[in-house]
Formats: structure tokens, C-alpha cells, sequence
């Protein structure tokens, strides 16, 4: 063998040992990614692991929670018929309507005809009577966030006859009005409250209804219980209604209808917050 002939020899050694280090380093280059994927796989199951133990924990002392507190059940009464007008009073102001003054100065809505610009942002209201009934194992503190109280009569939702005013917890207004008041409700007690839905006259029309859907207004009430659980239930109570229809051959003329049966409450399931899951404010 002449030295060309070695030098050729050698390249081809030279070149088919690096085909193979190149070959070789292709398989393990796939191994490594097998390895890759099956540790991606390993580290996703146990993050999933993790994630229905931290779920099964968490329903766990929900469950817990859910035995001791105070759970309220909301029964509504259908609207009075009809709604109440109260000319002096638009959507937008703070309304104490079931207050002497401004209860005496609503009327109920008659025959009249609402001619708009001019009365479609008078405010128009119904007056609802709802019950709401502690079937909990502790003491409620329930307010109502809108216009609403707690009043001592009798209603059907009641067979047992007439309730009283349950005890108040504490007021959050200065001028000591019955909004936003705080009212103590022990396991097994019922309580009798009238709240407004109330919005402008406009607002009753099918023509400003968002989704075009029937017109709503309503209030809601929040439940804290008593004990050092850390929980808040909100129950919405919403009045849907179409109360008004557009007067024939007269532009933006508006009457009362003739059917109240146009007219519904819509008790919303309770939402329950559970404070020890949210995170602490900055």
C-alpha cells in the first residue's frame, strides 16, 4: 500500500468513525428527549396529584364549614299590583322609600300616560314582601343591600302566624335609618322584610332591557355567619316585569298594562363566599 493509497484509507476510517459518533449521538439524542417527555409526564401527573388533593382538601373543609354555619332559605311573595309612582324621586338619588315622608308621597300608578323626555326618569317601583328563614346550626347577621326592612306582620309564606322584627345587630348610618341595618336571625327563625325594585320609568320598557329581555330591578341580601367561620352568603332577589306598553298611534306615550301576570320574582341561589380562601389585601 502507497502512501496515497493509506492517506485514503485513513479518511474513510476517519470519516465512518464520525458517521458513527454522529449516529451515535443521534440515539441519544433521542433517549434524552424519551427521558425529557417521561419526567414532563411524571412532573404534569404529579402536579395533577397535587392539584385534586389540594381540591379534595379544600371540598373537605368546605363540608365542614358547610355543617356549622347559617344557611338561609329566601320565599318571595308575588309584587304588589300595581307599581308605585314617585315623581320627585329618580333612580340615581339614594332612596329611603319605605320612609314616612316619601312612602306617603308615592302613589300608585293609575291610568295617566308617561310622556317622554318629561317622566321617563321619574322613579317606578314594586313593593315585594319576602320571608327568609334561618336552617342553619348558628346565628345569622343578615342585611339588605338596597331598599328593603324587616317589618313585623303576617304573611302566607307563614303558617305559623305573625313574626316580629328580629333583633338589630348594629346600623351602618349615622342618621340611623333602617338601610343597611344588621338583624340577628337564630337557627330555626323566620323573618318578614318588604323591599323596592325600582328603576325609571324608562327603565321598565322592553326598549331598555340590555339583553332584550324582560326589565329587572331588585335588591339582595347578604348572610355573615356568626361564628368565627369566615363566610358570606349573598341571595339576589330581582323583580322582572314589563309593567308598561307603548300607547298606540301616540309617539313616546307609555301606560300601565292590563295583565299583571307580566310581572315575576326571581329568587337567586345563594352565592357563598369563603373568606379563608381569598388572598389577603396588599
Amino acid at each position: 500500500m502507497n502512501l496515497q493509497d493509506a492517506a485514503d484509507f485513513g479518511t474513510t476510517l476517519a470519516a465512518i468513525a464520525t458517521i458513527a459518533l454522529v449516529g451515535f449521538g443521534l440515539i441519544q439524542l433521542r433517549a434524552l428527549k424519551r427521558q425529557v417527555e417521561s419526567a414532563q409526564q411524571s412532573s404534569d401527573a404529579a402536579v395533577s396529584a397535587a392539584a385534586a388533593a389540594h381540591l379534595a382538601v379544600r371540598e373537605a373543609a368546605r363540608a365542614r364549614v358547610d355543617e356549622q354555619v347559617a344557611r338561609v332559605v329566601v320565599l318571595s311573595e308575588r309584587p304588589l299590583w300595581p307599581p308605585f309612582i314617585t315623581p320627585h324621586l329618580t333612580d340615581g338619588e339614594q332612596n329611603r322609600l319605605f320612609d314616612s315622608m316619601a312612602y306617603h308621597a308615592s302613589a300608585q300608578v293609575g291610568r295617566e300616560e308617561f310622556v317622554f323626555p318629561e317622566r321617563a326618569d321619574q322613579l317606578m317601583w314594586f313593593e315585594v314582601r319576602s320571608v327568609v328563614t334561618n336552617e342553619g346550626r348558628s346565628t345569622a347577621r343578615i342585611r339588605i343591600v338596597g331598599d328593603g326592612e324587616f317589618i313585623a306582620d303576617d304573611s302566607p309564606l307563614l303558617p305559623d302566624g305573625q313574626v316580629e322584627v328580629p333583633p338589630v345587630a348594629s346600623e351602618w348610618r349615622s342618621d340611623r335609618s333602617y338601610l343597611f341595618r344588621e338583624h340577628v336571625l337564630r337557627p330555626g327563625q323566620s323573618a318578614l322584610f318588604r323591599w323596592a325594585a325600582g328603576s325609571t320609568v324608562a327603565g321598565w320598557t322592553v326598549d331598555a332591557a340590555d339583553d332584550g329581555g324582560v326589565p329587572r330591578a331588585g335588591v339582595s341580601l347578604e348572610v355573615f355567619d356568626s361564628a368565627a367561620h369566615g363566610v358570606i352568603d349573598t341571595v339576589k332577589l330581582e323583580v322582572r316585569a314589563q309593567p308598561l306598553a307603548a300607547v298606540p298611534a301616540r309617539t313616546a306615550h307609555w301606560a300601565l298594562t292590563d295583565e299583571p301576570s307580566e310581572v315575576d320574582v326571581v329568587v337567586w341561589p345563594v352565592e357563598r363566599r369563603y373568606l379563608a380562601e381569598e388572598p389577603l389585601p396588599e
